[in-house]
This record gives C-alpha cells, sequence and structure tokens, in this order.
C-alpha cells in the first residue's frame, strides 16, 4: 500500500486470527462432511451476518479535524478493520467522515456502497474482502481507492471526477481499461494479469506502479508526459522500447529482475532528460536470472557494470539504490572517452539494436 498517500494503520495478523475465529471452522466442517457421505458436492458455506453497529464505530474513531463546513471539530476517520463484518450500514450515520478503512473484512461491493453515502468521504480503504469490483458509485470528493488483494478482475467501471490514485494490487485485473480521468496522479496495478499498456491515457500521471505482471514491451508509456515514477520490478521485459524525449519528467524507472540483457538496451534510457535513479539489479545484464530470487537479491554487484552504466546514462545519481559515487563517476568519464575514442557511434548503436528487436519480436 502507498504510505505516501495516507496513514493508517492494521494488524493483519490479528485481524486474520479474528476472521478465522468468527467462522467457528468445527461447524464448518462437519457439514461439509454431512454433504459428502450424502455424496453431493459441497457449497461454500455463506458467512454469517456480522453487522456493524454505532457504539462499535463510536470508539474506533480517530483524526480530529475540522468540518467540511468549517465551523467546528469532529473525528474525520473510521477504521474498522478484521471485525468480520458483512454489514457496515451503520457507518452513514456518521456524515462527517473522510476516511474509511473497513480492511480485513468479509464486504462485498454492494455491502461497501454505503460509504458513497457519506457526503465528505475522500479516502476508502478496502483491503482483503470480498471485493469483485471498484466501481462504486460517483461520490462528489472522493479522491483514493485502495482495494488491494480482492478479486477485482476489471477496473471498467471505475469513474469518480477528483479520484487522484487508484490502488488495486494483488487482484485478477488483465487490462488497465480505465476510463480516463484528467485528475489521476497515481495508479497502483502490482501483481495483476496485466499484459499491455498500450492504450494509457492518463495526461496527468506521476507514479505508475505494475510490478509482478506479465508486461513484455512498454509501449505506451510514452502517453503520459508528466510521468515521474515508473515501477515495473519483476515483469519479463526484454526490450526498451516506448521511452521518449517528451517524458521530461521521468526521474526514477524501476526494472529490477526484468529480462534486460544487454548494455544497449539500457542506452535507449539516454533521452530521458531528468533520469536520476535506475535500478535493473536481478536483470540478466547485472548477471541476474530475471526473476524475484532471495539469493540474487544479496549478491555483490559487479563494480564494472555499474561503471558501464553509469557511463552510458551520466547524469544518473543513483543505480540500484547506491548513491553514485565520485570515484564511480571518474571511472565513468574514463570509460566515456575511451569509447569515444573507439569510435563509438550512437546512431548506428541505435540502428543496429533496432534490427535485433525486430528480429527478437520475429522469433516470439
Amino acid at each position: 500500500m502507498l504510505k505516501s498517500h495516507y496513514k493508517l494503520q492494521q494488524d493483519v495478523e490479528g485481524a486474520e486470527q479474528e476472521i478465522e475465529e468468527s467462522l467457528h471452522l468445527d461447524n464448518l466442517v462437519e457439514a461439509v462432511e454431512e454433504e459428502e457421505q450424502r455424496e453431493i458436492v459441497p457449497s461454500a458455506p455463506a458467512l454469517p451476518e456480522r453487522k456493524l453497529n454505532r457504539s462499535e464505530i463510536s470508539v474506533r474513531l480517530t483524526l480530529l479535524g475540522k468540518t467540511a463546513e468549517g465551523d467546528g471539530y469532529t473525528y474525520l476517520k473510521a477504521v474498522c478493520t478484521g471485525m468480520s463484518l458483512t454489514n457496515i450500514s451503520a457507518i452513514k450515520s456518521f456524515q462527517h467522515l473522510q476516511f474509511v478503512d473497513v480492511s480485513n473484512n468479509y464486504l462485498t461491493l454492494e455491502n461497501l456502497q454505503v460509504v458513497t453515502e457519506l457526503p465528505f468521504l475522500l479516502l476508502i480503504h478496502a483491503d482483503k474482502n470480498l471485493l469483485n469490483s471498484a466501481g462504486l458509485k460517483k461520490m462528489k470528493y472522493m479522491q483514493v481507492i485502495i482495494m488491494n488483494n480482492n478479486k477485482i478482475t476489471s477496473v471498467r467501471d471505475v469513474y469518480q471526477p477528483e479520484l487522484c490514485t487508484l490502488e488495486v494490487g494483488y487482484n485478477k485485473i488483465k487490462s488497465i481499461d480505465l476510463y480516463s480521468m484528467p485528475t489521476i496522479k497515481c495508479l497502483d496495478f502490482r501483481y495483476n494479469l496485466i499484459e499491455d499498456i498500450s492504450n494509457l491515457n492518463f495526461p496527468n500521471l506521476d507514479s505508475l506502479y505494475l510490478a509482478g505482471n506479465k508486461i513484455s514491451s512498454l509501449n505506451g508509456i510514452e502517453n503520459l508526459p508528466n510521468l515521474r515514477v515508473l515501477h515495473v520490478r519483476n515483469n519479463p521485459i526484454r526490450i526498451l522500447s516506448g521511452f521518449d524525449p517528451e517524458l521530461k519528467k521521468l526521474q526514477y524507472v524501476n526494472l529490477r529482475n526484468c529480462k534486460v540483457s544487454s548494455l544497449k538496451q539500457i542506452k535507449k534510457l539516454r533521452v530521458l532528460p531528468a533520469l536520476e535513479t535506475l535500478v535493473v539489479r536481478g536483470c540478466p545484464y547485472m548477471g541476474g536470472i530475471g526473476e524475484e530470487d532471495a539469493e540474487v537479491a544479496v549478491e555483490e554487484e559487479d563494480e564494472q557494470l555499474r561503471i558501464e552504466v553509469l557511463a552510458s546514462l551520466p547524469k544518473l545519481k543513483r543505480l540500484n539504490k547506491g548513491t553514485i559515487t565520485p570515484e564511480e563517476r571518474t571511472e565513468a568519464k574514463e570509460l566515456m572517452k575511451q569509447w569515444i575514442e573507439e569510435g563509438e557511434t550512437n546512431e548506428e548503436e541505435i540502428m543496429e539494436e533496432q534490427h535485433h528487436d525486430e528480429e527478437e519480436s520475429n522469433v516470439d
């Protein structure tokens, strides 16, 4: 979850224990055994209804602040996590709420829609529920939707006129077929099933998190002129296409554990005028295997490879989370001079690499 956007506390382990206890597992096992004895395929047991009541909300209010009207003070946040809830209708009585966290419960989208009756709601946090969609009814002030670890398969029905952050990691989403909203600044679709991002159309997007998907091409990011952060760790990306000089604000690119295997691919990032931080650790070029691997993660980096990357991208300030040292910068300048003396021609390299990319694409 994006802690930079909010400060919500949760005890996941404690919540999971409460959920497990509330299910009365012994009774469920007996029910399944009875069904098996009748030679009938057992259906999923219905969850016992668990309504949230007003007194429970009252003791879970935090964040004292001014009312939306500015005529007094009240609590603005309700944190009702890990309570095995299936019904939160009582929350609509607290019309002043701006932040609601109902993570680690048993809420469906239909159950959750009640929060749309809160007129000043800015943020809804509903991780680990039973949501099959993030399509809440339109709200006037809604800015942040966080629904990680649910059963969401599409975001096509999501539209909020003031939405700036959508975080739907660890779901089953195959496409970012999201309605274009000019207010969107941050999209987090980590660990879904996304393969193609060529249809992206978010002119004001600042941060894009796509780690752990099935993306092989970055074509489409050229349509994000205000992008500052690109996080595509652990994707099968070999060819660094899609980067464009118009990406003038792109400062941070994370390609850790991708499939990048040559310095020529890394040199394609030269077109990014503002690039300061690059993460390519775990890629085949850096000696990795292009996959998440704990042992690879702790290996020492090849210093010569760091120098080669820095010589290719001399404006870098950080490489693989490590700050560039003065000694490394000096070595990189010497290597750059050596390349020039050896007659390196950028145009020839680019043409050669484009031809190589086409051949690889034909093979795929």
